[in-house]
């Protein structure tokens, strides 16, 4: 079936299909907003069928993202999906040097086309769901002594000019296959914010009065919270018993207020999630991968 692929600057909502409507609703205000630097639809029938997208990130700037977008009833998807592709392809922005796309690995057509294309698996990234009961369970060693949580250390200069130095330093270091762009120590307090941490429960660690240590958790959801962003001031093996000992604290501290499961996010380049669930067979479970290109 012939498909006219081409352009567009904002999205035709009523013209999709219904199927491509439920694929995207989650993104339509996005889209709707701008926030992407190419819309590229196929069209059949009078009808649009796929969407291709771009977009660039500002803490990544060397890289341009690319998401698809099909109707599920499509018979010739793997068609359509290099079809949008390619015309995604042609155009990168000036600042790229990479193409970066993100999927679940499952999503088995959208995964030959990638790689027939030449993309690369550069990170997997499981986000499981745990009990804090078998968490506790997992974590032999001793509470963490000496912590504070992050309300606490953001009110005073000195520790939290510490913590986001630590911040900063850790997520260039576990980002190597997606450079993060140079920010200042300003512009990743303004990250943080935007993501918006749970200031009670995310705790850092300290040695000597210093930050030594850091896990972040954001806010619940019925009894359940995420937890990500974490890391440690030095790489010495004793050092990983440290984030230990401060995932304990924050596990009876998660115990005692009410919360009951956990959802990790762990990253296969953030060596720091790796160890501290090592527990976990993360070879087992879903993961959404990320694929990049050279430019």
């Amino acid at each position: 079936m012939p498909y006219m692929i081409s352009e567009a600057k904002k999205i035709r909502k009523d013209d999709m299909t219904k199927n491509l409507q439920q694929q995207v609703k989650s993104i339509l205000p996005k889209i709707n907003a701008g926030d992407y630097r190419q819309i590229i639809e196929a069209d059949s029938d009078e009808h649009i069928v796929a969407l291709g997208l771009s977009w660039k990130n500002p803490f990544h700037p060397s890289a341009e993202y690319l998401r698809i977008y099909l109707d599920e009833d499509l018979k010739d998807q793997a068609d359509v999906q290099r079809q949008l592709l390619t015309h995604l392809e042609k155009n990168p922005s000036s600042t790229a040097d990479r193409l970066i796309y993100s999927l679940m690995n499952d999503q088995v057509k959208t995964l030959s086309t990638l790689k027939s294309n030449g993309y690369e698996l550069i990170r997997n990234t499981c986000e499981p769901a745990l009990t804090v009961a078998e968490c506790l369970s997992q974590i032999e060693t001793s509470a963490h002594s000496s912590v504070l949580t992050y309300g606490e250390m953001m009110k005073d200069p000195q520790l939290k000019n510490e913590f986001f130095t630590l911040l900063k330093r850790n997520y260039e270091a576990t980002h190597l296959v997606n450079p993060a762009a140079d920010l200042t120590l300003s512009e990743w307090m303004s990250l943080l914010l935007d993501e918006q941490p749970d200031w009670n429960l995310s705790l850092v660690g300290l040695t000597d009065g210093s930050v030594s240590s850091y896990i972040t958790i954001f806010p619940p959801e019925n009894e359940g919270v995420e937890i990500a962003w974490m890391g440690l001031r030095t790489e010495i093996p004793t050092a990983r018993l440290e984030l230990q000992q401060l995932f304990k604290k924050q596990l009876e501290l998660l115990n005692q207020t009410g919360i009951r499961s956990i959802e990790a996010e762990i990253d296969t380049t953030d060596h720091y999630a790796s160890a501290l669930f090592s527990f976990i067979e993360l070879g087992t479970l879903k993961s959404y991968d990320t694929y990049r290109k050279s430019i």
